[in-house]
């Protein structure tokens, strides 16, 4: 038990090559009982430390001898832990496939004998990751959502950051930026306390090593009077130096966690920005757009107008010049008429081939030239640079607030989609007013 405790903080400590040695120490331990439960543990507490130092193939050679002598001690259960951590580290450099096969019939081992171990939520967050590389979403948010309600439960704080972190890619990959954004908040509070946690460790560390080599010394004076004056100074020395290394150890940690902190800040903001734009056009997608149009509505006392324009035929263009063609056409169309606007920001992709704009401060019929303005210049693009030509024009819809007692942002976008509703039925390629 003692030797089980002392592997156990050197491995939190990252002192893998200390904890090795005390899990030799267990293997090799004299055991008088049948079911030699030392060389059980001792094997594998090998594993576990040669897989964190990265010695994969020492790691990998001990896990067939593990489950046999683990299950002649019957303590089979070990022998599965010792094959989790084989799976994990096959995920770990890309076997899917194979971890994913071993790794659910381990699984269904660990629901027969000890379901709530921290190494089954490990296994499952592996098999999320897993099933992510292989783009299988339902199982990797089912897997992951199991390992994060596991971690939550244990609370061991490794295991949160990392079942989080797995959380917030699947979401990510599934396209709800808004559930992906509160796992990577929760991931990056829970990385500062696992950084925090491993800082006190290590200081604690340091600090019993600093205390037993004092010890040590003190021991060596008293053995050594004739040479107590040179000991006392040597002592004095190796203290200052030990200081300076747990000082310039200290400095090293706050500046590694402040650029961490700075890169994670930047990520995030990058990320909360990406959850904005639309991909293809850069333009805000349509979540953003109806936020900053609600809030547009809100603060803007005077005239506010809403453009709402369709591409025309446009299900034509792709089906006959292809998806890349439809994506030009799009790109070129943003350009176009965000050159046209006083602000980029007031144009918005809503899905597809639709498009919106929101104009403060424009009543109906400035409202009505701009949409005049950007359609004229729609219709003046030049398909050629595509690789084909093709006629390319849009149909538009203008409401206004005001306009037959419409008031809110929602209702002023309804009612321009009605008046391109009514432009399409007219023939395309014109502008309508909402009446």
């Amino acid at each position: 038990m003692a030797l089980q405790a002392a592997v156990t903080l050197l491995n939190s400590l990252h002192a893998y090559d200390e904890a090795m040695v005390y899990a030799d120490r267990m293997y090799e331990l004299e055991n008088n009982s049948i079911n030699n439960l030392s060389k059980c543990y001792g094997l594998a507490n090998r594993i576990e430390t040669g897989f964190l130092r990265g010695d994969r193939k020492k790691a990998r050679s001990l896990v067939a001898e593990t489950s046999q002598i683990c299950d002649a001690s019957n303590r089979q259960v070990i022998g599965q832990i010792a094959r989790s951590l084989a799976v994990v580290d096959m995920i770990d450099i890309g076997l899917n496939e194979a971890g994913i096969k071993e790794g659910l019939s381990i699984l269904l081992e660990f629901s027969k004998t000890n379901q709530t171990s921290d190494y089954v939520t490990q296994l499952e967050e592996a098999i999320a990751r897993a099933y992510l590389k292989n783009a299988d979403l339902q199982l990797a948010e089912r897997y992951g959502l199991q390992a994060y309600q596991h971690a939550q439960n244990s609370k061991v704080l490794q295991m949160m950051e990392k079942s989080s972190e797995t959380m917030a890619k699947i979401k990510r990959a599934q396209g709800d930026m808004a559930s992906a954004l509160d796992y990577y908040d929760i991931n990056l509070a829970l990385k500062k306390k696992v950084l925090d946690d491993q800082l006190h460790k290590n200081l604690a560390y340091q600090r019993v090593k600093f205390d037993t080599q004092d010890k040590a010394n003190q021991l060596s004076l008293l053995e050594q009077k004739n040479k107590i004056l040179s000991t006392e100074k040597q002592l004095e020395q190796k203290n200052n130096q030990n200081l300076l290394m747990l000082i310039a150890l200290g400095a090293i940690l706050m500046v590694v966690l402040l650029a961490w902190t700075l890169k994670i800040i930047r990520q995030k903001n990058l990320f909360r920005l990406s959850s904005q734009l639309d991909a293809l056009t850069q333009l805000s997608n349509r979540g953003h757009f109806v936020a900053c149009g609600m809030q547009q509505f809100e603060k803007t006392q005077g005239d506010i107008s809403v453009i709402l324009f369709d591409m025309d035929h446009f299900k034509n263009i792709n089906d006959g010049f292809g998806h890349a063609s439809g994506d030009w056409v799009l790109k070129a169309v943003s350009a176009r008429v965000t050159a046209l606007l006083p602000k980029a920001e007031m144009l918005g992709r809503l899905g597809g081939e639709e498009f919106a704009i929101c104009l403060p401060k424009f009543d109906t019929h400035q409202a009505l030239a701009l949409a005049e303005s950007c359609r004229a210049a729609i219709a003046a693009i030049d398909s050629l640079p595509s690789g084909f030509a093709f006629p390319i024009t849009a149909s538009f819809g203008v409401a206004s607030r005001g306009m037959r007692e419409l008031k809110e942002f929602e209702d002023t976008l309804a009612a321009a989609d009605k008046a391109l509703y009514f432009s399409k039925t007219e023939g395309r390629n014109r502008v309508s007013l909402y009446q």
